[in-house]
């Protein structure tokens, strides 16, 4: 069965002569008595009655009407359905991202993408970036952000992100008078942490042999700024993540750190032109800042 013979039977039924139904179809009258005509031998069913003034439904007729319809409708949406799919007038994308970089990074971006395709649904994935790397290799992300260090030749990939870690804390805070941080004296003070700078701490804990004052340990890049602005707890960080906070004050460290992410995709794969407009999208917009990082001092935590 095809969706043309159904075309055809439709508008014979329309129109109530396969001649009327040629010319409402512009094809040749033959061509839909042949059609018709293998349809009624595949079903086994006369569907016509032929009469010398036009044609009418036989019972069985009347009742695969019915079903033709509702077929060709189907068929009628799914071509729309496609239609506004790729206009972006609907759809759904999803992407990987760290909580931290997700916290304040993407926010304008994500919601910049949302007022230009308002049906569009946005889905966030909140996971540690080798976690994101996997499931990009695994398929079952199609859009990540993952650390520049941890991708691999099977992903597709571009910068978003490059940028000098500092520590924030309070203005009136005992480092403040500081014009760099020191690793010992980063230790010594009571660490606000995210899990997504936790093996920075780890790693610089086992060069310094020193035992780190983890006192606060969230997600929440909020808190942890509130944490910080109330003098709980010092920081590393991203400057851009509190740079319009008056209450917070950043200083480097004597041993500067610097960190690279990419958005990344696999190389290959069919992306949905929801999500290809949104990797398109955020490349575009993206303010990637490229902080000159000296050889041999690029530093990961973000796993």
């Amino acid at each position: 069965m095809e969706l043309r013979q159904l075309v055809y039977f439709a508008a014979i039924s329309k129109t109530g002569s396969i001649t009327g139904a040629a010319k409402l179809l512009h094809v040749a009258q033959p061509a839909v008595s042949m059609a018709i005509k293998k349809l009624e031998n595949e079903l086994d069913t006369q569907l016509l009655h032929r009469k010398e003034n036009g044609v009418t439904p036989t019972f069985e007729g009347l009742e695969f009407l019915q079903h033709c319809n509702q077929i060709l409708q189907q068929a009628e949406d799914a071509k729309l359905s496609m239609k506004y799919l790729g206009e972006l007038a609907v759809g759904e994308v999803t992407i990987g991202m760290p909580s931290m970089i997700g916290s304040y990074f993407f926010p304008p971006i994500l919601m910049a993408f949302r007022h230009k395709y308002p049906n569009i649904q946005i889905n966030d994935v909140d996971d540690m970036t080798l976690n994101i790397r996997d499931k990009l290799l695994n398929n079952e992300l199609d859009i990540g952000v993952v650390a520049s260090q941890y991708l691999t030749p099977e992903l597709d990939h571009e910068i978003i992100l490059r940028e000098e870690i500092v520590i924030g804390m309070a203005i009136d805070h005992p480092l403040a008078s500081n014009s760099s941080i020191s690793a010992r004296e980063l230790l010594s003070h009571d660490l606000a942490l995210s899990h997504y700078h936790r093996m920075l701490i780890e790693e610089i804990s086992k060069t310094e042999n020193v035992v780190p004052k983890i006192s606060f340990t969230s997600e929440l890049l909020p808190l942890i700024k509130n944490i910080i602005r109330q003098g709980y707890g010092i920081s590393p960080i991203f400057e851009s993540g509190v740079r319009d906070e008056e209450l917070i004050t950043t200083r480097p460290l004597e041993k500067p750190i610097y960190v690279e992410l990419s958005l990344a995709w696999k190389r290959g794969k069919y992306l949905s032109k929801a999500n290809s407009a949104l990797k398109r999208f955020v490349l575009e917009n993206v303010e990637c800042r490229q902080a000159a990082v000296p050889a041999g001092l690029e530093t990961d935590f973000s796993s």
